[in-house]
């Protein structure tokens, strides 16, 4: 993994390379996914995003993790590139902004999960809204997600309006399940359909195989 690609604008303004096309193992992530032109990130959903470090899992900083914000997201040949505007009074702001400097800073994009869609047989990720941007000194592919809940949180504490249809919209679907959030939910469902049926067929199995 390679550190994110940003510029410094002023004190606390970047040019951050948001969400990033390609990657580094043949083209991919370490999930052995990847973003593409094709991606549709809802880059109109939001004016702005909020700028989370390590998608508030660092302990150390998990009471006060929203770091700023991200808005002016533009497509460029190389992925979507972002501003972010971090936040001057938050106690960790110079030595982030240190860290970005020196070129140690990676960056993660955050999702909706029952919004993702992947084509599993590419790998190429097809839709991803861009709730927020994750900023980190561990990349941290496997936790680029998150719910509903934590999303709407983080835009209050970060000091972004969303309006009722848009956390609407951001909600529907957002139950909890077993499933993981992966795997498209409801009883129609093909996947869960063919799970079913393959169920059924084991249980017919075991019943011919008892004494």
């Amino acid at each position: 993994m390679e550190p994110i690609k940003a510029e410094q604008l002023g004190t606390a303004k970047w040019r951050v390379l948001a969400i990033p096309f390609g990657g580094p193992k043949d083209g991919k992530d370490v999930d052995k996914e990847f973003f593409s032109p094709r991606t549709d990130i809802k880059p109109n959903w939001f004016a702005r995003r909020p700028t989370i470090w390590h998608h508030n899992l660092d302990k150390t900083m998990k009471a006060d993790s929203e770091i700023g914000t991200e808005d002016d997201l533009e497509l460029e040949d190389d992925g979507w590139w972002g501003t972010v505007w971090l936040d001057r009074a938050h106690q960790y702001w110079a030595q982030i902004d240190k860290w970005l400097r020196e070129g140690k800073v990676y960056g993660s994009s955050g999702t909706m999960p029952h919004f993702r869609e992947v084509d599993r047989k590419t790998g190429e990720i097809l839709v991803w809204p861009h709730v927020e941007q994750t900023l980190t000194l561990t990349p941290a592919n496997p936790y680029a997600r998150v719910t509903a809940a934590k999303a709407l949180a983080h835009f209050s504490s970060a000091g972004i309006a969303v309006d009722e249809d848009t956390v609407s919209r951001l909600l529907t679907g957002d139950s909890p399940s077993d499933l993981g959030p992966d795997l498209p939910q409801g009883g129609d469902d093909p996947a869960l359909v063919a799970l079913s049926a393959s169920l059924d067929q084991l249980a017919e199995v075991l019943k011919r195989l008892r004494p």
